[in-house]
């Protein structure tokens, strides 16, 4: 039995590509839901639409600090693996889930594959970082997405354990991107997505990103993650968000429609880690709304561009930068990430490392 660990978003995507081939290889497999991510839009959704089956248990530790949230994940997933005793566990990304999950496993002898190992902001005031650290030190097999990240396990001892295998998140990209039917040509919009504590814990910070948003001009579309709605109502600011002319707040969305949406922009304004790399397989340059260097390689061509909503100079920047913004073909996109085919050089590894 291989037990796969998730709690949001990002980690069903990670999932879906790496389930379906591991069914593949004929494994016996199980998934335990941490409850990180609770509204169905941004949890039930993502499993139907990539098609692997619901978690046999969902722990519904979503809510509350990250120490709580990282507790109840762990307290559930160190029961569930009592129960089940699988053989693996494969966790995902750097989430309280993936924290809970590490700690959990390794404390029960439990051999963990980490997916997505390696990627560094080298600020440990970034809970991420933290997580991603731990997980890494404390898993037996670990998953680079691109060679920055085999690098960093490198140089903190851990490069006997890692295995370059290219980005999981693109192989599940090009099969939801290669479903879409061929559309005519729509207007090119910004998408954005904006759910980090860091942006929504802050009444200043949170009207400082609306200022950027009426900034920016043109169509800005935005599926509004719930904390968000939820904190710009408790500052008496949801009014004055509807009320931006050039801003179009929809619903959170499955990743079928998100692809839709990243594939007619022209550029995604964000604070998620994913959804920023993301914007490399879809041809949309990207404004990054935290003070963390992620991913390295886009920063360096000037795909991904740090703002600051709050430093009048840095919102200067952005604009300039947002001004030359258009959607980029395919042939002339970043190729970081590997060919799309990661699911299958992570199950040939763990098949050559005796997991399988």
């Amino acid at each position: 039995m291989i037990t796969h660990i998730v709690g949001n978003r990002p980690q069903f995507i990670k999932l879906a590509a790496l389930y379906h081939e591991l069914k593949k290889a004929g494994c016996e497999q199980n998934i335990i839901h941490s409850g990180q991510h609770y509204d169905e839009n941004m949890s039930d959704v993502f499993f139907r639409e990539l098609n692997i089956p619901k978690p046999y248990v969902n722990l519904a530790a979503g809510g509350g600090s990250h120490a709580q949230v990282t507790a109840k994940a762990m307290t559930g997933i160190e029961e569930e693996l009592l129960r089940a005793k699988p053989a693996l566990v494969i966790l995902y990304g750097d989430t309280n889930t993936t924290l809970a999950g590490a700690v959990a496993a390794s404390k029960l002898c439990i051999p963990i594959a980490h997916v997505e190992a390696g990627p560094r902001v080298h600020h440990k005031s970034n809970p991420e970082e933290c997580n991603r650290i731990v997980a890494d030190h404390l898993s037996d097999i670990l998953f680079c997405p691109d060679e920055i990240s085999m690098q960093n396990l490198q140089r903190e001892g851990l490069a006997e354990r890692g295995c370059m295998t290219g980005d999981i998140m693109y192989d599940t990209y090009l099969v939801i991107a290669g479903q879409q039917a061929q559309e005519e040509a729509q207007e090119e919009t910004i998408v954005m997505t904006w759910h980090r504590q860091e942006n929504t814990s802050d009444r200043e910070r949170m009207e400082s990103i609306l200022r950027l948003v009426e900034r920016l001009g043109g169509r800005v579309v935005c599926p509004m993650h719930p904390r968000t709605r939820k904190c710009l109502q408790e500052y008496g600011l949801w009014e004055r968000a509807n009320a931006i002319p050039n801003f179009e707040i929809i619903e959170s969305v499955g990743y079928v429609e998100m692809v839709k949406l990243m594939q007619s922009a022209k550029l995604i304004l964000t604070d998620s880690g994913g959804v920023s790399k993301e914007s490399s397989f879809a041809g949309a340059k990207c404004l990054f709304m935290l003070d963390v260097d992620i991913w390295e390689d886009l920063v360096n061509i000037d795909w991904l561009h740090k703002v600051d909503p709050q430093s009048e100079e840095s919102v200067v920047d952005a604009l300039r930068f947002a001004s030359k913004a258009k959607h980029v073909e395919v042939a002339d996109r970043p190729r970081f990430y590997g060919d799309g085919h990661a699911a299958s050089k992570m199950v040939q590894a763990l098949r050559e490392r005796g997991y399988l």
